[in-house]
C-alpha cells in the first residue's frame, strides 16, 4: 500500500472512529490497518491519532492530513467520473443503497432494466435499513423514503410519498366501515416499525389546518410493507400503506381504501442522494431509468383508481367527525 492509499485508510479510521471499524469497510485484519496507519505517520514524520484503550482522537496534524484525504477522495471520484464519461458506453461497477421496501418496489425493476441495457456494468443493490456512510461506503447512490437528516450529499427528490388506509372486504363486513377518527383508533392495526423508522400513527391535518397524530391500536408491527399488505387483505387489521407499495390490489378489491375524505400528509418524500453533482455516466443512466420508472405524476397513483381525489388531495382540511376525547 502506498502512501495515498494510506492516506485513504486514514479518513475510514478518522471517519469511522476505530480501527475495527476501518477494517470491516476494507475486509483486512484490525492490525493490518494499525500497522498502515503507523507507517504513514512514519512516512510523514508527524503522530496522527492519539490512541488510547478505549478511543482514537486525530492530532492537530490528523485533522490537517484528514482533510487532505478527503481532497484526495474526492479527486480520485472525479478522475474516474471524467474518465467513464469520455466513453461511449457506461461501464465499471454501480454501488446502491435502498431500504427494503424501495429496492423491492422500485429499485429491482430499476436494475433489470439497467442491466439489460448496460450488461458490462456490475451492480451492487444493498437492501438495508441502517442510514449508510454513502461517501465512506463507497455509494454511487443511495434511495431514502421519509424525512432526510441534515448531509452533505446531494438531495434529488423523485417524488411524494402519499398514504393509504387499507381494509379487506371482509375485515369491514365484520367491523363495520369507520366513519369518524376514535373508531378508527380502536380498530386492530399493522404499523410499519424499523430500526429508524417507527410508522405507528395517522399523519392529518384537522379541520383548522393544523397537522395531527392518530395513535393506532397496533397489533401488529413489522419492517416488511409485503406483511402489512398481506394482513390487512387476510382481513387481520386495517393497515396504513405508500401509494407505491400498491399494484392491484385495490383496483381488483382485495384492499378496499377507508377514510378517503381524511387529508393525510404525505410521509416525508422519495430522495436519491449521490456525492458529487460530475457523477459517472453509469449513475446517470441508472437515475434515468428511475425517473422513467416513477413518472410525473407517479405511476404508482394510477394503479389506485380516483386515488386524485382521495385522503384531501382536493380539499385542505378534514371536515369529518373529531376523535372523540
Amino acid at each position: 500500500m502506498d502512501t495515498p492509499s494510506r492516506l485513504l485508510l486514514l479518513v475510514d479510521v478518522a471517519e469511522l472512529g476505530s480501527f475495527s471499524e476501518a477494517a470491516k469497510r476494507r475486509e483486512m485484519d484490525r492490525s493490518v490497518v494499525s500497522k498502515h496507519i503507523a507507517r504513514l505517520e512514519q512516512d510523514l514524520g508527524v503522530r496522527l491519532l492519539n490512541r488510547s484503550t478505549r478511543s482514537l482522537s486525530l492530532t492537530d496534524a490528523g485533522l490537517a492530513m484528514l482533510d487532505q484525504g478527503r481532497s484526495l477522495r474526492e479527486w480520485m471520484y472525479n478522475t474516474q467520473a471524467l474518465a467513464e464519461n469520455l466513453q461511449e458506453r457506461p461501464t465499471g461497477r454501480l454501488r446502491i443503497s435502498a431500504p427494503g421496501i424501495l429496492g423491492r418496489c422500485i429499485g429491482f425493476e430499476a436494475l433489470r432494466r439497467f442491466r439489460r441495457l448496460y450488461p458490462d456494468v456490475e451492480v451492487d443493490l444493498q437492501l438495508e435499513e441502517r442510514r449508510v456512510d454513502v461517501i465512506g461506503d463507497g455509494y454511487d447512490l443511495a434511495l431514502r423514503v421519509g424525512d432526510l437528516e441534515d448531509s452533505n450529499l446531494i438531495a434529488a427528490p423523485l417524488a411524494p410519498n402519499p398514504l393509504l388506509i387499507g381494509a379487506s372486504p371482509e375485515f369491514i363486513e365484520r367491523h363495520g366501515e369507520p366513519k369518524d377518527l376514535a373508531t378508527l383508533s380502536r380498530l386492530p392495526a399493522l404499523t410499519w416499525l424499523t430500526q429508524q423508522t417507527q410508522l405507528d400513527f395517522l399523519p392529518y391535518r384537522d379541520a383548522n389546518g393544523h397537522e395531527q397524530r392518530l395513535v393506532l391500536n397496533s397489533q401488529i408491527r413489522t419492517s416488511e410493507v409485503e406483511i402489512i399488505k398481506r394482513g390487512v387483505m387476510d382481513g387481520m387489521g386495517i393497515g396504513v400503506l405508500p401509494a407505491f407499495a400498491i399494484y392491484d390490489e385495490v383496483s381488483d378489491g382485495r384492499i378496499v381504501p377507508i377514510m378517503t375524505d381524511l387529508p393525510l400528509e404525505d410521509f416525508g418524500t422519495i430522495t436519491l442522494l449521490y456525492p458529487h453533482r460530475d457523477m459517472p455516466l453509469r449513475t446517470r443512466r441508472f437515475i434515468d431509468i428511475l425517473m422513467d420508472i416513477i413518472g410525473t405524476p407517479p405511476k404508482w397513483e394510477t394503479h389506485i383508481p380516483g386515488f386524485g381525489q382521495m385522503y384531501g388531495k382536493g380539499q385542505a382540511k378534514y371536515d369529518g367527525v373529531p376523535l372523540a376525547s
